[in-house]
């Protein structure tokens, strides 16, 4: 047996709710509770229920738009119809003095509507709350008004002032329609309902966590009662704007010894806009995390940048041979083959490629050859979770050349098997090796999948960036590391351009940051410079300046210049350095405890 529709009926006066009552009893299709009550008094009586006690509220005028704008139950409201208004203007016919018609938008909008066609001079004057009902009132006093055709809300406060009153009364027809209305609405409210809640729990147990947010960032929706951590949560707040202007992003986050992937997209549902998280948690072991391989989103990836590259290589510095090349191939989809000696520090270059091109609002996978273990291996290359299982992700596997052979030939045929290049943007690096030849792991999958090769030059050929270079690290080192070094001397700066920097920019950064930590002045010494790069095991090659010595130095000076002069010669062998200088060892040492 179909269930009866549960009505709270809200009147706004007694004969109303006994017509009410009395209806209801010759319909077996509705359960009708009913009280007295108008305005805020019946906004009270509907404000102590739930769905769960009603489906539907029914009431009349003002009543029923305060009510619809406080509950959660559906409210239907009992319309005046013109009958019910021509029959109290039939009753004013009689009434010799001036009268006029006062309600709320429902009651006017019909009366004026019957008042036109009949063409009845009849005062109407429309009212939206209390306030309005008694100045209005007053004023229809003031004037010499003294009967008023009204709702109920206006009938209590006019007999209040001593005005003669008729109420528009709704007949049995205008109820008969409202319950049938009420039984429609409830209907379809229980249908609604009953989808939403179909998936909802369908959505509960979804693979997916799923979570919604407003165009102001504000969650309003969420498939489970189950939260991430705040970092994650946080994430997809900040996230929003981002989403709401591109359309999309994946990010990946670890937490707690799992993957957590997310995805969000722009959707826009009845003319609103909102952004849908889409939530998976995979199970990747923290020992794999560790051991080469890693997830970076573009912010991360921003952070984890030295700002160094991007001010000396990025976009915004044209003038880099290394630019225009770097903007092209990051601008494009093929695959990325990235050359250059030892310490190069290709992962900054694989982050300026994916951070201009169309998937920097992808994720970003690093897997780092050096660190790859047996166990990470047999993690990419056959479990699902594993990032060669992704699509539309930038994939950088960094120093591929210390792959073993067979370890080559896996990866090589996993992604032509998988089209794993078309699915994602793979971006590789090789070590060039001593003699400048690419390795054969290298040309294999250069000439495999048409890799456009990106050549880093070495430091040396661009010693004429230098001394941008070094100014950008002294910036950055004075903020990493909270001190105040403001330049180098010209003689420091002319040392550092003529050196040849065999370990390229990981040699660099790591000198200057020795050299900035330890600066005991506003500017860098020469003689500072020539101390720390001795270090270094500098090659006749590498002669740090053709001009010493300095005669207009003092002899201390001049004698310190000639020692740094013979142990750059002698390959850093002080050994060999004392023999030609005719002192001893221990002399020499001592000499050496005097450079700045």
């Amino acid at each position: 047996m179909k269930e009866k529709i549960k009505i709270l009926g809200i009147a706004p006066y007694e004969g109303m709710q006994s017509l009410m009552q009395q209806l209801a009893q010759k319909r077996s299709n509705i359960d009708l509770t009913v009280y007295v009550g108008d305005l805020n008094e019946g906004a009270s009586i509907a404000s102590k229920h739930t769905l769960q006690d009603f489906d539907v509220i029914l009431s009349r005028g003002g009543t029923a738009e305060l009510i619809s704008s406080l509950s959660p139950i559906p409210v239907v409201e009992v319309q005046l119809s013109v009958y019910d208004i021509l029959r109290a203007i039939k009753l004013a016919e009689n009434y010799t003095d001036r009268y006029a018609i006062v309600g709320f938008p429902a009651i006017t909008k019909n009366a004026q509507l019957l008042c036109d066609v009949l063409q009845y001079k009849i005062d109407i004057y429309t009212v939206h709350n209390v306030e309005e009902v008694q100045s209005t009132l007053q004023k229809l006093i003031s004037e010499q008004c003294r009967l008023v055709l009204c709702d109920a809300v206006t009938n209590t406060h006019a007999l209040s002032l001593g005005m003669q009153v008729i109420l528009f009364t709704s007949g049995a027809e205008s109820i008969e329609s409202a319950f049938d209305q009420a039984v429609k609405t409830a209907e379809t409210y229980q249908a609604l309902v009953s989808k939403t809640e179909f998936f909802r729990t369908l959505l509960e147990d979804y693979l997916y966590h799923i979570f919604v947010y407003d165009e102001q960032g504000e969650m309003v929706y969420s498939s489970r009662n189950y939260l991430f951590s705040s970092a994650i949560m946080t994430a997809m707040k900040n996230y929003v704007p981002d989403i709401l202007s591109k359309g999309d992003k994946k990010f990946y986050r670890d937490e707690g010894g799992l993957l957590v992937a997310v995805r969000g997209l722009k959707k826009v549902i009845h003319k609103q806009t909102y952004v849908a998280y889409y939530v998976n948690t995979r199970k990747v072991p923290l020992s794999l995390m560790k051991n080469g391989i890693r997830y970076f989103d573009r912010e991360q990836a921003q952070q984890a940048m030295n700002p160094l590259y991007s001010s000396f290589f990025g976009i915004a510095n044209p003038e880099n041979p290394v630019q225009n090349e770097l903007r092209k191939i990051s601008q494009a989809n093929d695959p990325v083959m990235i050359l250059g000696e030892e310490g190069i520090q290709a992962d900054q270059f694989a982050g300026l490629v994916y951070m201009q091109s169309k998937y920097q609002n992808k994720p970003l996978a690093i897997i780092n050859c050096s660190q790859i273990r047996q166990n990470s291996w047999d993690f990419l290359v056959s479990h699902t979770n594993s990032p060669f299982s992704d699509t539309w992700t930038s994939i950088f596997i960094w120093k591929m050349e210390l792959l073993t052979p067979e370890q080559s030939d896996q990866l090589l045929s996993i992604i032509q098997g998988l089209n794993l290049h078309k699915k994602n943007r793979m971006i590789f690096s090789c070590t060039l090796d001593k003699n400048g030849s690419i390795p054969e792991s290298g040309k294999r999958i250069m000439n495999a999948i048409s890799c456009l090769p990106l050549f880093i030059p070495p430091l040396r050929e661009l010693k004429e960036g230098i001394p941008n270079l070094v100014s950008l690290a002294i910036m950055a080192l004075n903020m990493q590391l909270a001190t105040e070094v403001v330049g180098t001397e010209p003689e420091a700066l002319q040392i550092l351009q003529s050196y040849s920097w065999p370990q390229n920019y990981d040699q660099f950064f790591r000198v200057m940051k020795e050299l900035v930590l330890t600066a005991e002045a506003p500017y860098l010494k020469a003689s500072a410079v020539s101390r720390i790069l001795l270090k270094e095991e500098p090659s006749p090659q590498n002669s740090i300046s053709s001009n010493w010595p300095d005669l207009t130095k003092t002899m201390e000076e001049i004698q310190l210049e000639i020692l740094c002069r013979v142990l750059s010669e002698e390959s850093g062998n002080q050994s060999a350095a004392a023999k030609r200088l005719g002192i001893s060892r221990s002399t020499l040492w001592r000499m050496l405890r005097k450079l700045p």
